[in-house]
C-alpha cells in the first residue's frame, strides 16, 4: 500500500490550541483530516462548521470511527476503545458502533480489526515509529526522563535539559525523527524527499528543544509524551478535544463536522462552499514548489474576503506563493514560541480576496 492508503497518523502531533488561536472568529473551517485530532479540537472554536478534507480514505475512516464512538461512549469508555487506556472490549463496542459508519469505513475498519482490537490511537506509523524512538531513549537515560517528566518548575526543566540532553547521545536520537531514511523507507512518506541535510535537520531539531525546555513543561505537552513517553494515557497531557473537561462540549458540536475526500488542488471543482478558516497542517511538507502553488490556488479559490489561515512548517519552509497570503509575522512568532507541538513553526495570517489571479 502506499502512502495514500495507510493509517500514517492516528493520535495526535499538533497543538490544538495553537489553530484555535489562529482562527479566532471564524465561522466556516476548512481543515484537513489527518489523525482527525484537529478537526475535533476546531470544534471547540466558535465555527459554525468544520469540513475535513482528506486525500488519504484512511484517514477520514479514522476521524468517522472517532466520532461514531464520541457520539456513543462516555469519557473512559472512548479512552478505553480508542487505546488511551485499556480494554479487553474494543471489538465488541466496534460491532456496536459499526451501523454508524459509512460503508466505506466500514470495510476499511473490517480489515483492520486487529487495529481496533489494539486500539486506534496509537495504530499510525508515525506512532509506532515514536514507540521505536521512546524506546530507544529510555533505554539510554530511563532515569532522566522520568525526572524530566516529573518536574515542575521551567526553569529547572531549561537547566536539565542542558545538563542531560543537549549535544548528547540522546539528543542524536531525537534527531532521527527529521532523518530523511526514516521519512523514505519506514514511513514511506513523499516527504522525505524535501527534507534537508542532516546537519541541517538536527541544528533545527537540537535549537528546538531547547527552546521548548525553556518555555513550557514538556510534560503539559501531548506531542512530548509520545517523544518520550511513545504513548498517551488517561493521566497524562492529551489533545484539546480529548481532554475531560471539553467532552461534553465536543459532543454537543459533533454534527457541525461534515468529512470530505479530496485534496488541496480540487477544491474550486468541488461545490463544499467558500470558508473564512483554514487549519493546513504541514501539507508544504509533501510538495515540491509547483505543487504548493497549486494547493495555494486551491485554497486561496475558497477563500471568504479576510480569511485566516494557519499553516504548520516542519521543514520544508517555502514561502507563500502569492502576495494575497498576507502573514501576521508577530503572532506566527508568537504561536511558533508557545506551540507545544515543538517541531513546527507557525505561520499564520489573512487571505486578502477570494481568487487566485
Amino acid at each position: 500500500m502506499g502512502f495514500f492508503q495507510n493509517l500514517n497518523f492516528s493520535s495526535a502531533n499538533e497543538d490544538g490550541n495553537t489553530e484555535l488561536s489562529a482562527l479566532a472568529g471564524s465561522r466556516r473551517i476548512l481543515c484537513l483530516t489527518g489523525s482527525g485530532t484537529r478537526p475535533l479540537d476546531m470544534l471547540l472554536s466558535t465555527a459554525d462548521e468544520v469540513v475535513a478534507l482528506d486525500i488519504n480514505p484512511v484517514q477520514n475512516a479514522l476521524l468517522e470511527l472517532k466520532i461514531a464512538a464520541i457520539r456513543s461512549l462516555d469519557y473512559d469508555n472512548l479512552l478505553s476503545f480508542l487505546g488511551v487506556a485499556r480494554s479487553k472490549s474494543r471489538l465488541s463496542i466496534y460491532q456496536q458502533l459499526r451501523p454508524e459508519l459509512s460503508p466505506a469505513a466500514r470495510d476499511i475498519w473490517d480489515r483492520k480489526r486487529n487495529m481496533v482490537r489494539a486500539g486506534v490511537w496509537h495504530a499510525g506509523k508515525w506512532e509506532k515509529l515514536l514507540l521505536w524512538n521512546s524506546r530507544f531513549l529510555r533505554l539510554m537515560r530511563r532515569r532522566d526522563i522520568k525526572q524530566l517528566m516529573r518536574i515542575e518548575n521551567v526553569e529547572a526543566q531549561g537547566r536539565l535539559w542542558e545538563e542531560k540532553f543537549a549535544s548528547s547521545k540522546l539528543q542524536t536520537a531525537l534527531e532521527m525523527i527529521g532523518r530523511d531514511w526514516i521519512w523514505r523507507w519506514v514511513m514511506r512518506e513523499p516527504a522525505g524527499e524535501f527534507l534537508p541535510p542532516p546537519q541541517e535537520v538536527g541544528a533545527r531539531l537540537n535549537s528546538d528543544f531547547s527552546r521548548a525546555a525553556r518555555t513550557f513543561l514538556f510534560k503539559e505537552s501531548d506531542f512530548a509524551l509520545l517523544i518520550f513517553n511513545g504513548r498517551h494515557d488517561g493521566d497524562g497531557a492529551l489533545p484539546v478535544h480529548l481532554r475531560r473537561e471539553n467532552y461534553k462540549m465536543l459532543k454537543d458540536r459533533l454534527e457541525r463536522l461534515r468529512i470530505v475526500e479530496g485534496g488541496l488542488v480540487d477544491l474550486p471543482n468541488m461545490a463544499i462552499g467558500s470558508f473564512d478558516g483554514f487549519s493546513l497542517s504541514d501539507f508544504g511538507s509533501y510538495s515540491n514548489w509547483q505543487a504548493y502553488e497549486e494547493c495555494w490556488k486551491g485554497i486561496v479559490a475558497v477563500a471568504d474576503l479576510g480569511a485566516r489561515f494557519c499553516e504548520r512548517i516542519f521543514m520544508n519552509d517555502m514561502p507563500p506563493p502569492f502576495e494575497k497570503i498576507d502573514v501576521d509575522k508577530t503572532l506566527s512568532e508568537a504561536l511558533t514560541v508557545s506551540d507545544k507541538a515543538i517541531i513546527y513553526r507557525v505561520r499564520t495570517g489573512k487571505i486578502h480576496c477570494g481568487d487566485n489571479g
